[in-house]
């Protein structure tokens, strides 16, 4: 989403290539939408997600280079030869690399102006991934990408001529790892016209947004219903919680848990909840789910990790709690005081409008454009 709205305030100032590679098919059939945009699009499949047997031949491959897998996955010579096309027929000001692993292709932009975004500090989410590993073939294969991963990003980091950190702190961690890196901050964002406030007569329930499949969102909500709901569920009784994302996962309290899956709309979904959670223990960026509560107005409880990156004042904007018990304590008080809920949420739409719309970001990323061909 972060990609997509960017592209798209950035279509409205320059001309742009477009190339990108597909992981899934519902990723092709929607690549439509990024064509309308652009002056050129082209996405590649990736033969390692067309078969198990692809995908084994391309992790055993990657024991013996020293490059992360999550790097040598996205590269393919059908790209290979689309980049060199275009940098020999069209002229190129700016080369925008969105995300790390695809850094993979920069020796063939030698001489241009590049900008790398960093969404999240990579190395650190995997390392975190390491320690959450729950078996000793599991740990090992992390940990080696993890060391893979961490000289790769070191690297990459201080090779473009600008990198783009979604938040003050992702850029200081940038720094430690290379201190010659130039690094600026473009935030994460939110459309503050399509999600907005609105009047819905609120159900006494629980709404969390994020794809299961992703392990931070599924540590998160496993997080949430072994250590914080059964405190909610003591005191108020039977809280329905709403799940929103892809998901394979089966927990406990089936009967209050409801996973309806990936929605084409999460607007009707949170609207019609009292409170947003973001129990989130892993992760890095800033919470592209978080903003668009905040520029719908509603009252978020959420951990310090979920809600890092964000400009956001604890008991103004959001209620932060790190602890189940006062995580929980939190919802509950949300739930039980209508002109707390309220106030927050007023505060949270404010903040959304002020600092995070996508125009305001896009305008931030232009800038960088021009500074550096300059």
């Amino acid at each position: 989403m972060r990609t997509y709205n960017i592209l798209t305030q950035l279509a409205k100032r320059n001309e742009v290539h477009f190339l990108s590679c597909f992981l899934t098919d519902e990723e092709e059939k929607k690549f439509d939408q990024i064509k309308k945009i652009c002056v050129s699009a082209r996405g590649f499949r990736l033969n390692l997600t067309r078969s198990r047997l692809h995908m084994f031949i391309a992790l055993v491959k990657n024991i013996f280079s020293p490059r992360p897998f999550v790097a040598e996955k996205y590269f393919c010579n059908e790209m290979v030869l689309e980049i060199k096309r275009i940098l020999k027929h069209e002229d190129i000001d700016v080369v925008h690399i969105d995300i790390l692993p695809m850094m993979i292709y920069a020796p063939l932009f030698k001489g241009y102006p590049k900008v790398l975004v960093e969404h999240n500090v990579e190395s650190l989410l995997q390392e975190k991934r390491v320690k959450f590993a729950r078996n000793p073939f599991s740990r090992l294969f992390w940990h080696m990408q993890f060391k893979k991963l961490s000289a790769f990003e070191r690297e990459q980091i201080g090779s473009v001529t600008c990198c783009a950190a979604v938040s003050f702190q992702e850029k200081e961690l940038l720094s430690e790892m290379n201190n010659k890196a130039r690094i600026e901050i473009v935030p994460n964002g939110v459309d503050t016209h399509y999600f907005q406030p609105n009047a819905v007569v609120q159900n006494d329930s629980l709404v969390f947004v994020g794809g299961l499949n992703w392990f931070p969102n599924s540590d998160g909500m496993s997080f949430f219903i072994e250590k914080i709901y059964p405190v909610i569920a003591k005191l108020l009784g039977c809280i329905k919680v709403i799940v929103i994302g892809k998901t394979n996962n089966k927990f406990k309290y089936s009967g209050m848990i409801e996973q309806v899956g990936f929605v084409d709309d999460v607007r009707p979904y949170v609207n019609s909840s009292k409170v947003f959670i973001v129990p989130l223990r892993i992760g890095g960026g800033t919470r592209l789910k978080i903003l668009d509560a905040m520029a719908m107005g509603k009252a978020i409880v959420s951990t310090s990790i979920g809600c890092e990156g964000i400009e956001a004042i604890n008991n103004r904007h959001i209620i932060i709690e790190d602890d189940p018990l006062k995580f929980a304590n939190a919802v509950i008080e949300l739930l039980r005081d209508d002109r707390k809920r309220k106030t927050i949420g007023e505060n949270a739409r404010k903040l959304a409008e002020e600092k995070y719309d996508w125009e305001i970001i896009g305008r931030k990323m232009n800038e960088i454009y021009e500074t550096i061909i300059r």
